[in-house]
């Protein structure tokens, strides 16, 4: 039988899948079509608020007023709605990973049941391949970043995007290492993977931030979009601010999210294959509908934004456009510092006359040109303000100009609905950059920006159209001054060392201050100055407390108190800058053991007439030595904060005590009511030190009076419609369901479907039209494929001499050997065809068995790894008699059989091969005994009990889940990274896997096996899979040994049950033959030719058994494919076993080799007997393995074997080896007849000390070898 058609059928009857029937009903019914309308964008589009029952809407409303800074804004959405996390700490978002991991350590579940999955990988690259895999099966999952972060995920942002995975990341903008380090606010980070695919919020504050999540997922798993989204707050401005935010109940969060979308959501019935590989005819066709989906991007915020200003009330934009209606200068400006702008502008309109307004995009990418137009389209001046270099692409003031083409278009031959945001002529640019590395820009540089403007607008001469903000120099805005301007908020500045607790005295007064006190709600907003230094570095902590929202982020310029924890600081620069910037009547505070008039002083005589002149009150108090006493620790905050309370008068002391000691309830919990009443003792004590005259004419002290009228700036711009409209106008088209995503699960039969749309045109030479270009690969497709224009001749099987030992089924490359077995009599014309058996093989439950061999003329490429080959007319079984096969009724009993058995008569015609590997390649050999062992294993996984699976104490850990598979099997998930073997067998549209396959990269297989594994273990968990999941990665020596060597180790280091299969190939095949890691010495390489200075690769090679060893839980093996049932042996025991696994092959490569396609086996056993390949299995906590290799016990074996019975010849040497091996011709053709070359001494001089290290790791000796040994082995070995 050639199960060309017939491997599904097969399939289902194998034990394994009898036993996945039996168990079927355990998982959680999923209604696909159901779920694919719950995606659907028509839903935003046909929204009635009056479908929401009173109390459910009422419910929704209701949010909580909390103080949380950026990180925990974003943290409270996602803790909530998401499966998992898998983020690699960095500054300034690492406080959302910490948190996310305490929440999953505790067992915490979201609001629709699922338990928390936390996740850290080796690395920023690894994280995002980590999520791409996490998403691949369905989910909603999450990745979180910053700077160099952000870039080093590059490579996969674009993967992410273009499989159409609906992933969420949170980014804390931060600069990227640009000769200098900095762990500050910039934006170039996300403005260098703009053109990924991924949509960018920015925020402008923490509330935005918190309910932009809920948007973005919204919006990226509708199935017009379908792709991922960037949602970004400003690093440390605002992930490190404590602000007022509205929190989103649970009930808003359940309805407008509802349950993940698991479109993707794998069926191992029915196997697939995302990220393949397209050649020149698919490529692009695959990537139109990303295309058309993106374009949909921002209609799809727009209608959902619009949809929750509906119901919660809010008034998200994807633009907002502030006081443009009539403005005649605009700013346009995103992220953080548009609060500060916006203050600004108020004052240049309120006080001065001008009308200015501010443009801020929210939705950064896709770019809404037409909503910028509308912001601008009446302005004659506009300055484009960017927190990135000139260098980086200017990319906001590029989208303005666009956006003022499109506004040209619309105003002079637009249509009437284009109108509202046309205009007549092109007004005049500004550009500036500010705020690198979170360089302060406050009111006066804003006011410098303006004034700029003006002097232009004003026609005159003094101004610039390219800029600096916030810096001295040439080319730069000098900061203008604001006469007349109104603050409305009480300031305070703490500066002191991080180990006195800073942070926390001011963190604790923004959380007492800002509950309801009897005058109105109090707005509070927490800031700080400092580096990546630790706690001996100083600290600059900035308090704005208001009755009214604050929306300037910026350090304080003026401030109403100023705290010296440190006396230390008062040095002539922080203290003319800091003092300088103290209001009226304003309040100094400084710990220290000198009374106020010593302190006073030692200050500068312009200090000394500045505190004289603005009638500043000094007050001193030696709060180190009260903390000492009362808490044995340097923490005087609470005694300064008692002080500053009472001076200024802000809150009965009584009232201010009562909420200290509820923050320190919640802190240090009830336990500790000793710490707790020294603390409390503390504050009394700073209160004591207070004059006793409060400080009533205080600016800021006012501010907060319950008479000061509360300023209610102008509402955003509403697009010319209703209020609380996000956006321009938008509607659904036929053309935005053109990008829809086409889910295999909602295909009835998805391999019928994608065999007429793909497969079968292509097969005909037809072209495939993007519309009907499907990118998910169902399994064997390669089964379609016709190979016979590349084999001249074929094997031909002679039953005579046939024992059916099976190797020739199992050695072969193209895996296109395939048996015909029958329990019919043979005729005596078929005879000559067939093998009778005397007696039955064991397990096969016939009265009789008789045997072919035949070869697939469509798979072969006549190797002749198998046998001598015929040409094509030779006379091969007839047709009749492969009518005979009865393959099907012996496959429920393949468990029965021995394991040569299994592979000769049934598990060879699962594999449907048809590969463009070279013909005799190794890789094809490799996987083929790879997925015999799988096979073999998973069809009757009882023989998991029967291997290794570590110490007792490690076992246990994993116990459940081995018996688990034990009573109900596994199913396993293939991962591939990108090499030969990925580009030759996992092809759009031929697909040599049968089970479900991800490609994830070149160096990422290993951290996508991770997240792979984390999500479908948690599929398990949630019902979704009835069984657990063996992942199995292939790659190569390029993506292990070196790019992908750190998220190897890692991934082996984390004890999961994941098996890697390793080819190495010493060398990088795919691409041509160049070096890696894994080269031996003196190999001639492309990179590593053979030149008149260097013979070849000039450095030792790599073991990674040896890394492996190195990892205590590590199952490890190195193996050939000469012994293939040896193979396929140690593959089931790494498979079975419940942990990390390496199963590492020699893979000879006829190409990159130079040598016959049929000597492959020949050349890998070579290398075993001459012990440059030691075959090794390391069980963790056993000693090393090597009775794999010929005679274990000797430094050489005595004599060779060879594949043929009868024949003797000599054990091979290295020598021999290099002889045969064209890629070290070179050093053969450059010395004397009769010399050996340096490269077989330093090579054997290597192999063997690895060789007798082995020896004595497996207890073969009893010491380790000496230099001095190994060289005298080696010289009697060669006579040298």
């Amino acid at each position: 039988m050639r199960p060309s058609t017939a491997i599904d059928t097969l399939r289902q009857q194998m034990p394994y899948h009898k036993l996945r029937s039996v168990k079927g009903d355990q998982v959680l019914p999923i209604d696909w079509q159901t779920e694919w309308e719950r995606f659907d964008a028509r839903e935003l589009f046909s929204f009635d608020l009056a479908n929401i029952p009173p109390q459910m809407l009422e419910n929704m409303r209701r949010r909580q007023e909390v103080l949380m800074d950026g990180n925990q804004a974003a943290i409270s959405v996602l803790t909530r709605v998401v499966d998992g996390l898998c983020g690699y700490p960095i500054t300034p978002s690492t406080p959302i990973a910490e948190t996310f991991a305490k929440a999953a350590a505790n067992g915490q579940k979201n609001l629709f049941g699922t338990e928390l999955m936390y996740f850290q990988p080796s690395d920023e690259l690894s994280a995002i391949a980590a999520v791409e895999a996490m998403a691949v099966q369905g989910g909603r999952y999450v990745d979180n970043t910053s700077s160099q972060g952000l870039l080093l995920k590059t490579k996969n942002l674009f993967s992410v995007a273009g499989k159409r995975l609906p992933v969420v990341m949170t980014l804390m903008a931060r600069e990227v290492n640009k000769g200098s380090l900095s762990i500050h606010c910039g934006h170039t980070d996300f403005y260098a993977v703009r053109n990924s695919g991924w949509a960018q919020l920015v925020a402008e504050d923490n509330q935005e931030l918190h309910d932009l999540l809920p948007i973005a997922f919204k919006v990226s798993e509708l199935k017009q979009v379908m792709l991922p989204t960037m949602v970004i707050g400003d690093g440390f401005i605002k992930s490190h601010a404590i602000e007022n935010i509205k929190e989103l109940s649970n009930g808003f969060l359940e309805y407008f999210l509802g349950l993940p979308n698991r479109l993707y959501q794998p069926d191992f019935e029915h196997g697939t294959l995302t990220g393949t590989f397209t050649d020149t005819d698919l490529t692009m066709e695959g990537q139109v509908a990303q295309d058309l989906a993106y374009r949909f991007f921002k209609r799809g915020f727009v209608a959902a934004m619009n949809l929750m200003n509906r119901i919660l009330g809010t008034n998200l934009k994807v633009v907002e456009c502030y006081r443009t209606d009539d403005a005649d200068m605009v700013i346009l400006i995103l992220g953080s510092a548009a609060g500060v702008v916006k203050d600004v502008v108020d004052y240049y309109r309120d006080v001065k006359g001008y009308r200015i307004g501010v443009v801020r995009p929210v939705l950064f990418n896709p770019p809404c040109y037409e909503e910028l137009a509308y912001g601008v389209r009446k302005a004659k001046f506009i300055s484009v303000l960017e927190r990135a270099g000139t260098a980086h692409n200017q990319l906001l003031l590029a989208d303005l100009q666009a956006a003022l083409q499109v506004s040209l278009r619309a105003g002079r031959e637009g249509k009437k609905e284009h109108r509202i945001y046309g205009r007549e002529d092109m007004p005049t640019l500004f550009h500036g950059v500010y705020g690198l590395g979170s360089k302060d820009f406050n009111k006066y540089d804003a006011a410098a920006v303006v004034e700029n403007m003006v002097s232009c607008f004003e026609k005159k001469r003094r101004f610039h159209r390219d800029f600096y903000v916030g810096i001295e120099g040439p080319l730069t805005l000098r900061p203008a001054p604001l006469p007349g301007y109104l603050e409305r908020e009480l300031s305070m500045t703490f500066i002191g060392v991080g180990a006195e607790g800073v942070k926390t005295a001011l963190e604790s007064a923004a959380l007492i201050y800002a509950e309801e006190m009897g005058t109105g709600r109090k707005y509070v907003q927490s800031g700080a100055r400092y580096g990546a230094a630790r706690k001996g570095a100083p600290v600059f902590m900035n308090l704005r407390i208001s009755s009214q929202p604050i929306r300037n982020s910026s350090e304080l310029t003026e401030r109403d108190v100023l705290v010296f924890f440190n006396e230390k600081f008062l040095s002539d620069q922080i203290l003319r800058e800091y003092v300088g910037g103290i209001k009226e009547n304003g309040l100094l505070v400084i710990n220290t053991t000198q009374s106020c008039y010593d302190v006073i002083a030692t200050f500068p005589s312009q200090v000394q007439a500045l505190i004289k002149y603005r009638r500043i009150k000094l007050l001193t108090l030696d709060g180190t030595k009260a903390a000492l006493l009362h808490l044995n620790r340097n923490l005087p905050g609470a005694a300064i904060l008692g002080l500053i309370n009472k001076e200024m008068g802000i809150m009965p002391e009584k009232e201010f005590e009562r909420r200290f000691k509820k923050i320190l309830e919640k802190k240090l919990g009830t336990k500790k009511k000793e710490m707790l009443e020294a603390n409390i003792s503390l504050l009394k004590y700073g209160a004591d030190q207070a004059s006793g005259h409060v400080s009533e004419k205080a600016p800021g002290a006012q501010a907060l009076d319950a008479t000061t009228p509360v300023y209610s700036p102008p509402l955003p711009e509403n697009f010319g419609q209703g209020p609380g409209t996000a956006g321009l106008l938008v509607t659904l088209s036929e053309k935005d369901e053109m990008g829809v995503i086409q889910p295999v699960n909602l295909v009835e039969d998805y391999q019928a479907l994608f065999h007429r749309r793909m497969v079968k045109p292509i097969l005909e030479g037809k072209k495939v039209p993007w519309d009907r270009f499907l990118p998910i690969v169902p399994a064997a497709t390669s089964r379609y494929r016709d190979m016979s224009y590349i084999g001249a001749s074929l094997p031909v099987y002679d039953p005579g001499k046939c024992i059916a030992c099976g190797i020739c089924t199992a050695s072969c490359p193209d895996s296109a050997l395939y048996s015909t077995v029958t329990d019919r009599p043979i005729k005596e014309e078929a005879r000559p065809y067939f093998k009778v058996f005397k007696s039955l093989p064991k397990g096969v439950p016939w009265d009789r068995f008789a045997l072919n061999l035949n070869a697939d003329p469509a798979s072969c490429k006549g190797c002749g790894v198998c046998a001598k080959t015929e040409v094509k007319d030779t006379d091969f079984l007839p047709e009749e008699c492969k009518a005979w096969d009865n393959t099907m009724n012996l496959a429920p009993f393949v468990d029965q059989l021995a394991l040569n058995h299994q592979v000769l008569f049934v598990l060879s015609k699962l594999y449907p091969g048809k590969h463009t590997l070279c013909p005799g390649c190794s890789e094809g050999v490799i996987n083929l005994l790879t997925f015999f062992a799988a096979e073999s294993l998973r069809n009757h996984p009882q023989g998991i009990a029967t291997f290794y699976q570590g110490l007792k104490i490690l076992s246990e850990k994993n116990k459940r889940a081995i018996e688990h598979m034990l009573d109900h099997g596994f199913n396993i998930y293939t991962i591939n990274a990108t090499g030969c073997n990925q580009v030759s067998e996992l092809v759009n549209p031929f697909n040599t896997r049968i089970y479900p396959t991800g490609h994830y990269g070149f160096g990422t297989a290993s951290a996508a096996a991770l997240g792979s594994k984390f999500s479908l273990d948690q599929a398990y968990q949630n019902r979704y899979n009835s069984v657990l999941t063996k992942i199995i990665v292939f790659a190569g020596d390029g993506a292990i040994y070196d790019i992908g060597n750190g998220p190897f180790n890692h991934a082996m280091g984390e004890n999961y049950d994941i098996t890697w299969v390793v080819y190495n190939n010493e060398g990088y095949m795919n691409t041509g033959t160049q070096k890696s890691g894994a080269t031996r010495f003196g190999s001639d390489r492309s990179t590593s030719p053979i030149g008149r200075k260097y013979a070849g690769k000039t450095t030792l090679h790599r073991r990674i058994i040896s890394q492996a060893f190195a990892i205590s839980h590590v199952y490890a093996a190195k193996l050939t494919i000469d012994n293939p049932f040896y193979a396929i042996k140690i593959l089931k025991e790494a498979i079975a076993y419940n942990g990390p696994s390496l199963v590492e092959f020699f893979s000879a490569c006829p190409q990159g080799h130079q040598t016959h396609d049929w000597a492959g086996p020949m050349i890998c056993r070579m290398m075993v007997e001459s012990r440059k390949w030691q075959v090794a299995i390391r069980r963790p906590f056993q000693r090393l393995d090597i009775t794999g290799n010929p005679a274990p016990d000797c430094i050489y074996p005595k004599e060779g074997k060879s594949f043929k019975r009868g024949i003797k010849r000599d054990a091979a040497t290295f020598y021999d080896v290099v002889s045969m091996l064209g890629q070290y011709n070179q050093h053969i053709k450059t010395v004397k007849s009769g010399d050996i070359p340096e490269i077989v001494r330093v090579n054997e001089t290597v192999s063997l000390f690895r060789w007798l290290r082995n020896q004595f790791l497996g207890g073969y000796r009893d010491t380790m070898p000496s230099e001095e040994e190994v060289e005298r082995i080696v010289e009697e070995r060669y006579r040298l």
